[in-house]
Order: C-alpha cells, then sequence, then structure tokens
C-alpha cells in the first residue's frame, strides 16, 4: 500500500476547495485578516481526540494481531508517549461538504452564518501544514493499524541495528493517529489541518516552521492564547495568503437561515474583498 493508498492521504485534486464554517462576524474577520486559526486538538469538542486511535492501536499490540518483535513494540510506545508528552497538535478543522444542514447547525450559528470556501492546493502544498482526511470506520482504522505494524516489524526485521529507523517509523505511526477519529462524528466528513509543535521543557509549545511542496522552508508561527468554548485554548494563526499577495480565500456561502437584510450587508462586505458570495440552498429557517 503505497501513501496514496492509504485513506487519510487527502488530495487536492479530488476536493479542490474545503470548506469552514463559522459565524459571520468570524468570517469578516478571516477575510480582512485572512488566516486560519489552528487550535489545540486538547480543546476541540471531540474529548477522545488522539486518545480514541491510540487505544485501538494499543489493543492491536496487545492481542498480537500483527506480530511486533519486543524491541519495535517499546519503540512505538516510547513514541505515543513522547508525542503526548513533548509536542503539541495545532488543528483546523475544514470539510468537503459545501452546504451541508448539520454543519450549518453545529458550526454555522445556526444556520445564519457563513461558510468559507479556501483553496485546498494552497493548504496541501504551501501553507507549511500537513491536511488529513479523518478515518472513522473502526474496520478502517484496524486496517490501517495493521499496515503500519506491519511496516515497523519489516522495518526491524530489514536491520535490527537501525534503531533510529524504527523509531522513526513509530514516530510517523504515532502522529497519524491524529487522523483518527470516533466513529459517532462520522457525518462531519472532517479534513484537518494540522501543525505539529514542540515543548519548550516547560509547560509551553513552541513552533518550528514548516515546509512546503518543494521543501521549502515556511517561517515559524507565534503561539498564542485565546478564549475557548472550554477554556483557556493555545492557537496558530495560519496565513490564507497564497503567492503574490492573493487571498486562498475562493468564496463565502450564507447560510440558510441568514436574513435578507443581513445577507445584503455581508455581500457588500465581501464584494470590498474581492470574494464570490452565494447563498445556501437548503429549504431551512429558524
Amino acid at each position: 500500500m503505497s501513501v496514496d493508498d492509504l485513506p487519510h492521504t487527502f488530495n487536492p485534486r479530488h476536493h479542490p476547495i474545503l470548506y469552514h464554517y463559522t459565524s459571520a462576524a468570524t468570517a469578516r474577520v478571516i477575510a480582512k485578516n485572512p488566516a486560519l486559526w489552528l487550535s489545540e486538538y486538547t480543546a476541540l469538542n471531540d474529548t477522545t481526540e488522539f486518545t480514541y486511535g491510540r487505544d485501538r492501536l494499543i489493543a492491536l499490540l496487545q492481542q498480537r494481531e500483527v506480530y511486533v518483535d519486543a524491541a519495535a513494540r517499546l519503540c512505538m510506545v516510547m513514541a505515543l508517549e513522547g508525542l503526548e508528552a513533548n509536542t503539541g497538535l495545532m488543528i483546523g478543522s475544514l470539510t468537503t461538504r459545501s452546504d451541508d444542514l448539520g454543519q450549518w447547525r453545529a458550526y454555522g450559528d445556526s444556520a445564519s452564518g457563513c461558510v468559507i470556501g479556501i483553496d485546498a492546493e494552497y493548504l496541501s502544498d504551501r501553507a507549511g501544514v500537513a491536511v488529513r482526511t479523518v478515518i472513522y470506520d473502526p474496520d478502517t482504522v484496524d486496517r490501517i493499524l495493521r499496515a503500519g505494524l506491519t511496516v515497523l516489524q519489516q522495518t526491524y526485521e530489514e536491520n535490527p541495528e537501525d534503531i533510529a529507523a524504527v523509531i522513526e517509523i513509530s514516530r510517523w505511526l504515532a502522529s497519524d493517529l491524529f487522523a483518527i477519529k470516533h466513529p459517532a462524528f462520522a457525518d462531519e466528513r472532517e479534513v484537518r489541518v494540522s501543525r505539529m509543535l514542540v515543548g519548550d521543557g516547560v509547560g509551553g509549545l513552541i513552533d518550528v516552521g514548516g515546509n512546503d511542496r518543494d521543501r521549502g522552508i515556511m517561517p515559524e508561527l507565534s503561539v498564542g492564547t485565546r478564549a475557548g468554548a472550554f477554556g483557556p485554548t493555545r492557537y496558530l494563526s495560519l496565513p490564507l495568503t497564497s503567492d503574490g499577495g492573493r487571498h486562498a480565500i475562493r468564496s463565502v456561502g450564507f447560510g440558510p437561515a441568514m436574513s435578507a437584510d443581513e445577507r445584503a450587508a455581508q455581500s457588500r462586505f465581501f464584494a470590498t474583498e474581492g470574494i464570490e458570495t452565494w447563498m445556501s440552498a437548503l429549504p431551512f429557517r429558524r
């Protein structure tokens, strides 16, 4: 199985635009100062972020469904512990669904907000972040984890002395657990944008930059703190400005419950920013 065949590998050619549902006020801020906030994974609404995938991986190791030598298992466990203790993942939640009632209700200000369409190629290739299609199906999750453990064992068997290579595979498999979510969230069809930060040794996190598709170095971003739904939340402000200063924002859609007067006012605002607007086609009103 190649990397391109993995279910969580995102291909912008298949989905050229990714969508972010939010309130009209927040959409205006994002358009005026083009940036997407990536929030620390522990502050998201799924209380099993990372732990759901981690627990499935540990169960497979314990059940010996895939044979993994003791030394390789130890590297895997150390990678899991090190990832939680020494790093922090910042996540932005997007979706391939442009006009979805569930998303409008949950994240689009009860369907009176906006959905921002963002250039997926920019995010995938030029923003210095990882883009992953989230996996929810338990059978698919186990299949991917078994494949990862098989690669881990094969790497160990090829050269048992090359522990560095085994550790690298372990870290890769551990970080991909962030692309796994509890099946209860499957309707969201989330595509997540993420950037891994490292611990500073005293409880803080530091961004060390990213890379574009040509392995060019992207600048470091400042780690801020904001008031989140579940308390103070660390975040990064990821620029949404493509080459030449052009917006990576391609469109803004208005929720089906947005009033005509509000829609007219919002249309005028986004027109001044050079952003195309559209209205939801869903027959919904509050």
